[in-house]
């Protein structure tokens, strides 16, 4: 006896009117080109900056590197729904592969352990050749061998799959089952618990598809014990309804309604980083996310140079191909002065107006290296007698200006020299050299001299002249000063001669000449020797 049961059928919202027709011009494609945007970004940040930008992310309408198994009911009840498929199969096969050119297929079916044809039938192994693809597809032959009641077995079949497919290592491996009727539980030995930990454990998306049976077979709803409910939840795939005209664009559009989670890789140069919030987003395939992208460079970010990150955008954790690689490149700005040093000296003056000083000076930039600096004063200046700062600079090529100062101190340590030089009387004479009187020192035997003296700063160094008898100094005086000094017991002695500008100096002894300049240095003394007091 046959039973008819009743069959609500549920459409998916919008199955009919799906914008995929199965013609050969039609695409399964996202309303964006699938992709990261922007795909490359470049600026120019100073060391410690960061910068956030708005990432998008067009998921892929079918998840990257698809390994997909069609899995048909081939029981008599399936007659329409597999036509469907079959009349269908090249545009199927074409329509995923230009969505995800790598995608490769294989084909199986299921029916009841009863059947003498055998209930799970491997009629393609995983191949890119669509040819091989659409001929097992064409195999699928709707028959019936002895089930007698309206359950078949595609739990099953199902544990089967992860064993008798050989996906591909970084494929996303999918079931796209077709039926229309519940599986018996246990199946072949397998519960519905232990062919969907195998599916998990493999990473196995079952996508099921409820199809009605024809009316005179045995079916029951794919769905009305839950089972295809819990295996789809329980592996992240979907479950929905169609006609058996409509299987072939529901298949489509279920690839496309898939869960996708959308994470990334990022690899990037020493001296910046990127971070992405959130770190994922769970979307459905297709769909379009942002992520907020920041950029940060370290404080010791090699400056004047380029530094570079890839993040690479991985749906379902895999990279579905080069426009899901983002590049970044940031310039890191130059922000650091050059460094200038400047050589501080200490010179002896060469003249009252001080000394002409050549001094060094040098500038390094991180950047641009050895740089010359603009100096005030230059080097080569004629600086004054005291301290004098030089300022120095140097601007580098990103506009940075380093500054760097020293000290000139001209200083004048050099004494001034005396000279006792024998000099005339009041009348204008000078003593002649043949004078007979008793000089056996070398005594000027009439006292008279002209204290000289010059410095090398000081135009008017101050003259001393001291008696080594009683200590005592007369000055200051000028340069040029004319005297007649005189050694008595009553001195020592201070008087004019006359209008003459002759001063005559009385001492106990001999006298002293020495002098002082106005920066304290003092001479070394010389002797004005005359005859000593008659005893």
């Amino acid at each position: 006896m046959r039973v008819h049961p009743s069959h609500t059928l549920v459409r998916a919202a919008g199955a009919g009117l799906l914008a995929l027709g199965l013609s050969a011009a039609s695409t399964v494609a996202a309303v964006a080109d699938p992709g990261v945007s922007p795909q490359h970004y470049a600026d120019a940040l100073a060391p410690g900056a960061s910068v956030t930008i708005t990432k998008t992310v067009e998921t892929p309408p079918i998840p990257p590197n698809p390994d997909i198994l069609f899995l048909a009911d081939t029981t008599t009840s399936m007659t329409a729904s597999i036509g469907n498929v079959q009349a269908n199969a090249t545009s199927i096969v074409n329509q995923i592969l230009a969505a995800q050119p790598t995608a490769q297929f294989a084909v199986a079916d299921y029916k009841d352990t009863d059947d003498a044809t055998g209930y799970f039938l491997l009629r393609q192994q995983l191949t890119a050749d669509t040819t091989a693809v659409t001929n097992g597809i064409g195999a699928w032959t709707p028959l019936s061998g002895g089930g007698g009641d309206a359950a078949e077995d595609w739990i099953g079949a199902l544990a089967q799959v992860p064993g008798a497919i050989d996906f591909r290592d970084g494929g996303s491996p999918i079931v796209v089952m077709f039926g229309d009727s519940t599986s018996h539980d246990p199946s072949d030995g397998h519960t519905l618990a232990s062919a969907t930990a195998a599916l998990q454990a493999a990473g196995i998306r079952v996508i099921a598809i409820s199809v009605p049976g024809a009316d005179g077979y045995l079916w029951n709803g794919l769905d009305s014990a839950g089972q295809a409910s819990y295996v789809t939840s329980q592996t992240g795939g979907t479950l929905t309804n169609a006609d058996p005209d409509e299987v072939s664009e529901v298949i489509l559009s279920q690839l496309q309604n898939l869960p996708a989670e959308v994470t990334h890789e990022v690899a990037c140069d020493p001296g910046v980083t990127v971070s992405l919030s959130p770190g994922s987003r769970s979307v459905t395939s297709g769909e379009t996310t942002t992520f907020d992208e920041t950029i940060t460079l370290a404080a010791d970010a090699p400056q004047g140079q380029t530094v570079s990150c890839t993040v690479s955008f991985k749906i379902n954790g895999a990279v579905p191909g080069p426009e899901f690689v983002q590049t970044i490149d940031i310039d890191v700005l130059d922000v650091t002065p050059p460094e200038v040093t400047v050589e501080s000296r200490t010179v002896e003056a060469t003249s009252p107006a001080g000394a002409v000083v050549e001094y060094d000076a040098s500038a390094v930039d991180n950047v641009d290296g050895p740089l010359t600096p603009t100096c005030v004063p230059p080097s080569g200046s004629h600086f004054p007698l005291g301290s004098t700062t030089v300022d120095c600079q140097a601007t580098d090529a990103a506009g940075n200006t380093g500054h760097g100062s020293g000290t000139i101190e001209v200083v004048d340590t050099t004494p001034p020299s005396v000279t006792c030089a024998e000099s005339s009387n009041p009348g204008g004479n000078v003593p002649k050299a043949g004078d007979t009187r008793p000089n056996p020192q070398g005594q000027n035997q009439d006292g008279f001299y002209r204290l000289d003296a010059a410095d090398v700063v000081d135009t008017d160094p101050e003259v001393y002249l001291r008696d080594t008898g009683s200590g005592h100094v007369w000055g200051p005086f000028a340069s040029g000063q004319r005297i007649k000094y005189t050694e008595a017991a009553s001195g020592p002695s201070h008087k004019q001669l006359g209008g003459s500008g002759i001063v005559h100096l009385t001492g106990t002894g001999d006298a002293e000449l020495y002098a002082a300049d106005f920066s304290g240095n003092v001479s070394a003394p010389v002797a004005c020797l005359v005859p000593a007091p008659p005893m």
